[in-house]
């Protein structure tokens, strides 16, 4: 059975005998006039019939949908709801509709929600991202404006709206302080995110700055859920070392007062707890959650305002303030909201919406405060800030070095305390993968928790031009006396040294002699005149594979820019980058496509292994799964340790057949905050790292990549040939060959880590089945877009 058909703008013209032009002139007031006696014949046909005019299409020939799309990553986690509500309410205000997705934390399911308002032609996208990078290109190339939520991508250019994490996790450790604890620990979101971080470096500016503790023993990390907020308390409960907690999420922390409930641990006399968010749920908790709270309705309506852009210069990083709601979980005694910060509406419903200040028109703004200045305003910011630390030589400190290398400077930190007791060193250990966007999160916010940090190269650009890294130029004479030329090149920008250089690096073709033994294989060979070219080694692969391997070749670092440079630029490609301050991406060229399709097929082939990460692939080679396989010489120690020992060779790099050979350089260096409490300190540990030779001994000879100090060189050399002397006959002068005649540096430009982050993606995306032409155009189109802003 149907229902009763729609009624057409032909059955208004046929009950008020007219045209159906003159019917449309008159539903949408022009663009003819019409006779005012016509006019009201085709009124009255209107409410005779019921006649309503459809929206969607009337809003579409003017160029809206009058829609907007919005992705939460969980729709039951109360702070989302809440968002999403004040949205609603802001939209429904401009005479809009909201669709709202939740994407469940699934990036597959956040792809297919953008796609689908994208294709509903919604008028504007605002999204809170399941990571740092979302999938929005679509809306972008469709000119739709895109606003990101909560959690917005510091290396990306889409406007955003936060608030002030950093500043709202250190006001709350504060206020823990000002009650007399002095054990505060923190359970964390997952560290990725740009809301963890900044809250826990907050949580650490503030414990820092009391001389408090703020060691791995006070830190939990756990996912966004009351579930992961129960267990992070249960092994806190279990370590006892804290008496006061910072949770940086409101479902987190009522999972927190449920696990206390259950271990008889008494809130706030046993454990004072204050977390983040201050929905209407927080207040109903027991005890009463004190709170940071967020002001969505504030955040909802610059959201909404900044889908409507006047022009494409007016993206947009807008961060509101934050204030503390004083409740019983934390010890307070009454109910009030302590205003440290602006005072900020709260409220979801109701209309207590204020017209937008002036400052919201400008480009780039801050709520109290300007955000994302530029490179040269904040290294001079930053600089005032560094010049005002402690810089007395003899006075006792406590220095933080964060670092993605677990137990590699162990021995060296112990020998530095010896030779300056006044200098105690703690070690932070951040994973690699998050190592960039923690710290730029943290410097950027002025975080005096950090003062040495390890700095890849190639992102040293990048830091030192914000103003986050210090100037350490006075020590170019020293560093020319005791390091290579091409260690100082790594850690110079501007003219300038922005730090130590640690290691050099390079990439070696490690094979499985039993496989290759299987197979009939002859092995390659050790120099640089028995070099294998890239068909050589793929052809010797295929055949392991066919007799019995798993696998015939993997690479160590999957999708990784540094690991695949040198195979692009000798199959004739470029750098990816060019231009003045190599801003200017080329990525999207015949040679980087003919590479696409090469690394393509390693994986549609199955010679690689498609779905594993690069933490898997050491495992993988050493358990006997694959015949040959490219890594660095920090491999060498494990693989002797493993049941590989002695049962495996290296051999050069292979290169492409009638191109130049291409091996990768530079490795890791320390840097010095700029916003250091103690710089001399810290400039003196840097020191040690890199210029002391025994310094430099102990971390090269611990991680086994090759040092750029010179007299330590020697040294190491003598420790990887005692390791596996039969493996690396020609391993000193093969490094020697490789550094001095075939080592290409990664590009140095402030745009290197979006430019890495972007074309590491391709990659994967290339290795997941995609099609290389089309997503080296879309990478190409990305960078455009992202390298402009340094321009």
């Amino acid at each position: 059975m149907t229902g009763p058909r729609r009624v057409t703008r032909q059955d208004v013209a046929r009950e008020a005998g007219t045209s159906v032009a003159v019917v449309s002139y008159v539903v949408n007031d022009g663009p003819r006039a019409v006779a005012p006696a016509t006019r009201q014949r085709v009124l009255d046909a209107i409410e005779r019939t019921g006649y309503r005019p459809n929206a969607i299409a009337q809003a579409l020939a003017g160029g809206r949908s009058g829609v907007l799309g919005l992705v939460v990553p969980d729709v039951s986690n109360p702070f989302f709801s809440a968002l999403a509500r004040a949205i609603e309410d802001e939209v429904f205000r401009e005479g809009q509709v909201l669709l709202v997705g939740n994407s469940a934390e699934s990036a597959v399911r956040e792809a297919r929600l953008i796609t689908s308002f994208v294709e509903r032609q919604v008028d504007g996208l605002l999204y809170v991202g399941v990571g740092h990078h979302s999938p929005v290109e679509a809306a972008i190339r469709a000119g739709i404006p895109v606003v990101a939520l909560d959690r917005r991508d510091r290396f990306s250019d889409i406007a955003s709206v936060v608030v002030d994490n950093f500043d709202g996790a250190a006001m709350a450790t504060e206020h823990l302080i000002a009650h007399g604890h002095r054990r505060i620990a923190v359970i964390a979101g997952p560290s990725h995110l740009f809301t963890s971080v900044e809250r826990i470096g907050g949580w650490r500016k503030a414990l820092k700055a009391h001389g408090l503790p703020n060691d791995e023993s006070l830190f939990f990390e756990a996912p966004f859920s009351r579930a992961g907020g129960y267990q992070a308390a249960v092994a806190l409960f279990e370590r006892g070392t804290a008496d006061a907690v910072l949770v940086t999420d409101e479902m987190q922390a009522l999972g927190v007062l449920a696990a206390a409930a259950d271990a008889g641990v008494a809130v706030p006399s046993g454990l004072a707890v204050v977390t983040f968010d201050g929905t209407e749920q927080s207040m109903f908790s027991v005890p009463p959650l004190t709170t940071v709270g967020q002001p969505l309705a504030e955040i909802a309506r610059h959201a909404v305002a900044l889908t409507r852009p006047t022009s494409p210069e007016e993206r947009r990083h807008i961060v509101c303030d934050t204030e503390l709601l004083r409740r019983r979980s934390c010890g307070c005694t009454t109910h009030h909201r302590e205003n440290h910060q602006v005072s900020t509406q709260m409220a979801v419903g109701g209309d207590t919406r204020g017209p937008l200040s002036k400052e919201d028109h400008t480009m780039t703004k801050k709520v109290g405060r300007i955000a994302g200045a530029s490179l040269a305003v904040a290294a001079l910011a930053l600089s005032a800030c560094g010049s005002s630390a402690n810089d007395d030589p003899n006075a006792d400190a406590t220095i933080t070095f964060v670092t993605p290398h677990k137990g590699v400077f162990d021995e060296a930190v112990a020998a530095f305390h010896e030779e300056h007791p006044n200098i105690d060193v703690e070690v932070q250990i951040i994973p690699f993968a998050e190592i960039a966007a923690q710290t730029q999160a943290r410097l950027g916010s002025k975080d005096t928790s950090i003062d040495v940090i390890a700095v890849d190269p190639p992102r040293l650009p990048s830091l030192a031009a914000q103003g986050f890294l210090k100037d350490v130029s006075a020590d170019a004479p020293a560093m020319k006396e005791s390091l290579t030329a091409g260690g100082i090149s790594s850690v110079t920008w501007d003219g300038k040294q922005y730090g130590y250089p640690l290691w050099t690096s390079d990439n070696f073709l490690f094979y499985n002699k039993a496989l290759l033994a299987k197979a009939g294989i002859a092995e390659p060979g050790p120099d640089n005149a028995s070099r294998w070219t890239w068909d050589q080694t793929l052809a010797a692969a295929t055949k392991a594979k066919a007799a019995g391997a798993q696998y015939g070749f993997a690479f160590e670092q999957v999708d990784a820019y540094y690991a695949l440079q040198p195979v692009i630029m000798s199959m004739g490609g470029g750098a990816g980058l060019a231009g003045d301050g190599n801003l200017t991406p080329a990525v999207d060229t015949a040679q980087w496509r003919a590479f696409g399709d090469w690394y393509g097929k390693l994986y549609s082939s199955g010679l690689s292994p498609r779905g594993l990460a690069s933490a898997q692939m050491p495992d993988l080679f050493k358990n006997g799964s694959v015949a040959f396989y490219v890594a660095g010489p920090a491999r060498i120690t494990d693989l002797q340790k493993s049941g590989l020992a002695d049962k495996w060779g290296m051999a050069p790099l292979p290169y492409a057949a009638g191109g130049k050979v291409v091996t990768p350089t530079d490795s890791w260096a320390v840097g010095v905050s700029n916003v250091s409490e103690h710089p001399t300190a810290a400039q003196e540990f840097a020191r040690y790292l890199s210029l002391s030779t025994d310094g430099a001994t102990s971390a090269s000879t611990k991680f086994n990549l090759p040092p750029v100090n010179q007299k330590a060189y020697p040294k190491y050399i003598h420790y990887i040939d005692g390791i596996a002397p039969r493996q690396t006959t020609q391993y000193g002068t093969l490094l020697t060959t490789d550094t001095d005649e075939h080592a290409v540096r990664r590009p140095s430009s402030v745009g290197y880590v979006d430019f890495e982050t972007i074309v590491n993606k391709a990659f994967a995306d290339i290795r997941n089945g995609g099609d290389p032409a089309q997503i080296l155009a879309t990478a190409q189109d990305a960078l455009a877009r992202q390298l402009s802003q340094y321009k």
